[in-house]
């Protein structure tokens, strides 16, 4: 049996390995429906089934996985400089400086980037670095319970964002200048909206505290103790989400629509997420899978470094920079090709950490930081 936080640390690459899948598949996916236009050709059965799969298991989870997994690591840190009888504060202000501007020149690779979304959501978690594992709880759960309330009063103000979305032109050129812009002016677009600090960012720092909760209620720590209760988070959010998908189906059915009032959408991928997390958790402690999870666990000791490179590969595939395969390709061309990418990220890794003890992104993280990486 491996010590108690060797096995917290795996697991932990585990489900950011599966979360960084999810993230693959599901922006490939985003660049076949990008700026809503008939895409050639039209989908196909193999493109239907694979539209499926994403859908059922990864859409709307990884990038919300993620959030819980760094504030597990915020949560990590924290303590790892109370033990060393360290202020926090200083250190990590600049991590989360570093990562929001590694976001930043992301986004201009992927107008969805999420890193300087979670660096936002690390300076508030900073704010309550001290709070118990109850009070991280309550917080966590109060973010998801406001959040709907929030998004369907700002679709009621009508709020826009102040910056308007770029012509997609600039992505389809083969000037590179211009693909970069096209993102950042994107990713502005994005983050500047009302309704996207209402909606994901919510539920980012949301995910956050409950990271933080796993991480100071030892959740993760001895998962073979733990197994009882995490049997009962399977059960009960595979519950929870089909409770919340059916009383959405069913007030849709009698021509309600509640979200109009508190927009409970996300609830149900929530649900999920949770679901297929604890399911992960409950495989690794059995022992079960040992190969894939290994290969999850290998891509997730480098999830910025993976992340980066995913962005890089997208826009190689599709920008006009790149192959310019924008809206030319079937769905199923581009499940495959995340799927593609992923095996490649296995390989890389697993050479790459034979011969370093951090990924390249990890280790400059670490070093422009002057701090030590969470566990």
């Amino acid at each position: 049996m491996k010590p108690d936080s060797m096995e917290r640390t795996a697991i932990v690459d585990v489900l950011r390995g599966w979360a960084l899948l999810g993230v693959a598949l599901v922006n490939f996916a985003i660049f076949y429906s990008f700026s809503r236009v008939q895409r050639i050709p039209a989908d196909d059965v193999v493109s239907q089934v694979a539209k499926m799969i994403v859908q059922v298991f990864f859409q709307g989870k990884g990038w919300p996985a993620l959030a819980l997994l760094f504030g597990y690591g915020y949560s990590a840190w924290f303590e790892k400089m109370r033990t060393r009888g360290m202020n926090p504060v200083p250190g990590f202000t600049r991590r989360m400086l570093l990562l929001l501007l590694i976001g930043l020149v992301n986004c201009a690779l992927y107008y969805g980037d999420v890193l300087k979304d979670y660096a936002i959501v690390g300076f508030v978690v900073l704010m309550f670095y001290r709070v118990s594992a109850r009070t991280a709880l309550t917080l966590g759960i109060g973010c998801l319970l406001a959040f709907p309330a929030l998004v369907s009063f700002m679709h009621h103000l009508g709020l826009v964002s102040p910056v308007a979305s770029p012509d997609l032109a600039l992505y389809q050129s083969h000037d590179l200048r211009q693909v970069l812009w096209f993102g950042l002016q994107s990713g502005l677009n994005i983050s500047l909206s009302p309704t996207k600090y209402a909606d994901w960012n919510l539920v980012m720092l949301g995910c956050a505290f409950l990271g933080v909760y796993i991480q100071r209620a030892g959740l993760l720590e001895n998962l073979t103790n733990n197994l009882p209760t995490v049997r009962r988070i399977f059960w009960c959010s595979l519950v929870f989400a089909i409770v919340t998908a059916a009383l959405r189906a069913g007030a849709a059915e009698l021509g309600l629509n509640p979200d109009d009032y508190y927009d409970v959408s996300f609830w149900p991928m929530l649900g999920q997420m949770a679901f297929f997390m604890a399911g992960i958790c409950w495989l690794f402690a059995r022992g079960h899978l040992r190969g894939l999870l290994d290969s999850l666990r290998i891509v997730g000791r480098m999830t910025l470094t993976n992340y980066f490179l995913q962005n890089l590969v997208g826009l190689l595939v599709f920008s006009g920079f790149g192959l310019g395969l924008l809206h030319r390709m079937p769905y199923s061309w581009h499940a495959g090709i995340a799927v593609v990418l992923f095996v490649a990220q296995v390989h890389f890794s697993r050479w790459w950490l034979a011969r370093h003890r951090l990924g390249p992104m990890e280790w400059m993280w670490r070093t422009l930081s002057r701090t030590a990486p969470a566990s």
